[in-house]
Formats: structure tokens, C-alpha cells, sequence
């Protein structure tokens, strides 16, 4: 039997778990937090604090991918939204988007 992948939503921000990060993905700097997304409208910003997260990314034709690697259980925190806990696996960082029907185009929340 499989196990099924997760997803997790705080705000515009969407974790879909994943089984490995990228081999050409780079680590990116955690001096104990990781901005994990930063408010466009508020200035908010979605952050983990703590030494056992680390965010990674990767480039490829001019599209940036964000992965999070949570070693073990750590607290997603964002002024506007209730602290969300996630649970240790890696993740593709994505945003949520949403579907103007009149306009006929697809944009990214803001939180």
C-alpha cells in the first residue's frame, strides 16, 4: 500500500509533499528561519522558525521551484493566519491561484 502524498494551505501559500528535492537544486541560507513567502500586500511574510527547515531551490528555463525539507515537526507563522505545524517530509512551495473567468486569466493570490 501507498502512503498519500499531503497537502498543506496557510494563506496563498500551498506545500504539496513530494519524495525528493531536485538534484541540481540549491540550498539556500537558514541562519534559524526560513521566509518560506513573503507578503506581496501586507509585507507579512510566511516564516519557520527554526534550524530543522531548510528551503531549496532550482531554476530551470527562467521558472523558479521553491522545495521545503522539514527534518522534523516544526510551526508555520504568518501574522494573519493561525500558526500551522508541519510535519517532517519535503515539499514543492507553491502559490494558490485563482481564475478570473470575466478577465480570462489565471493570477496568484496575495495575502
Amino acid at each position: 500500500m501507498t502512503e498519500r502524498m499531503r497537502q498543506i494551505q496557510q494563506g496563498d501559500v500551498l506545500f504539496q509533499q513530494v519524495s525528493s528535492i531536485p538534484d541540481e537544486a540549491q540550498r539556500l541560507p537558514n541562519e534559524g528561519q526560513v521566509i518560506v513567502a513573503r507578503g506581496e500586500a501586507t509585507g507579512h511574510n510566511h516564516v519557520i522558525r527554526s534550524d530543522r527547515a531548510s528551503l531549496w531551490e532550482l531554476t530551470r528555463n527562467g521558472v523558479t521551484a521553491l522545495y521545503l525539507e522539514v527534518q522534523a515537526p516544526v510551526t508555520l507563522v504568518h501574522e494573519e493566519h493561525k500558526p500551522l505545524p508541519i510535519p517532517p517530509g519535503i515539499y514543492r512551495v507553491g502559490r494558490v491561484k485563482e481564475y478570473d473567468y470575466f478577465a480570462e486569466m489565471e493570477r496568484e493570490l496575495e495575502d
